[in-house]
């Protein structure tokens, strides 16, 4: 009986040594198939009306410092893709040169549609916009077939207060509007003119007369680009009222060194006193935006 009590103990002595040595080995392996998983960090979502690149203050100070009156503006945060809306949305203005772009939009379109041969236009095309040359832009408007291509272009671009004004300077438009567009043809959100013609319109209104670089394209670092088209010109007796002011507006698709999009602006009032105060009021306001949206 001893004899078998020491055989049995014996082997429970081993049994349980073994066990032991074993629940060593899978341990290990057994904690690390549990280890719970890391948290998951939720980024907020940007907030546009918090960070404003124009503040209501500055808005206030500019419209006093420069008797803006009459005008509205419109910046796209193309970064986080945000929309500022400044000024009386609602009032719409006659393009001046802006309307070029709506001449130049046409004009592509037929190229892309291969209805017209680019190298035909190609002179025009860079006077009307590298040197806002009105000749070339009066040929051009009867190329694309006048204020029923204006008419068309609108509805197609979806811009919903542009209408025919009888030329391509009377072009009545808004700077919601004009932003839409800009994103459209020079930019790169969704639109009916292909890539290869936007790259056009971006070389020719990145390429404008120096003189002419105000506004949208003031103040912007030099190893940025801007894509630019200005309008103005005094109005006279038989021209839309206000009659005796200028008619000064701007608009600009900007890139930074790296060649990203950074924003959209542009501007548009027929209310200046003076041709400088308008250029002077519109280059403010980039150099605010270089200020606000420029160092992020």
């Amino acid at each position: 009986m001893l004899r078998r009590l020491l055989v049995f103990g014996g082997l429970g002595i081993i049994l349980l040594v073994g066990l032991r040595m074993l629940a060593s080995f899978v341990t290990p392996e057994a904690s690390e198939s549990v280890a719970p998983n890391p948290i998951p960090v939720v980024t907020p979502a940007f907030d546009c009306a918090a960070n404003t690149p124009i503040p209501q203050t500055f808005i206030d100070s500019w419209a006093l410092e420069y008797a803006a009156d009459t005008y509205n503006f419109t910046i796209i945060d193309l970064v986080e893709n945000c929309t500022y809306a400044f000024g009386d949305a609602a009032s719409s203005f006659p393009t001046a040169s802006t309307g070029k772009v709506v001449v130049a939009t046409g004009v592509l379109e037929m190229v892309a549609a291969g209805t017209l041969d680019y190298a035909k236009v190609a002179d025009d095309m860079k006077l009307m916009i590298t040197q806002s040359d009105n000749g070339a832009a009066d040929r051009l408007f009867k190329v694309i077939g006048r204020n029923d291509a204006v008419i068309s272009i609108a509805k197609r671009f979806g811009l919903t207060q542009t209408t025919t004004g009888g030329a391509w300077g009377t072009i009545m438009t808004s700077s919601a509007d004009q932003a839409l567009l800009l994103n459209q043809v020079v930019g790169q959100q969704e639109s009916p003119l292909p890539e290869a013609q936007r790259v056009i319109l971006r070389e020719l209104m990145t390429s404008i007369n120096p003189d002419q670089a105000w506004g949208a394209g003031h103040g912007t670092p030099s190893d940025w680009q801007v894509a630019v088209k200005n309008g103005w010109y005094l109005s006279v007796a038989g021209d839309r009222p206000p009659v005796g002011m200028w008619r000064i507006n701007t608009l600009g698709y900007t890139w930074d060194s790296k060649a990203q999009p950074r924003w959209i602006f542009t501007g548009y009032s027929n209310t200046w006193e003076t041709q400088e105060r308008g250029i002077s009021a519109w280059n403010a306001i980039s150099e605010q935006l270089v200020t606000t949206m420029g160092s992020r």
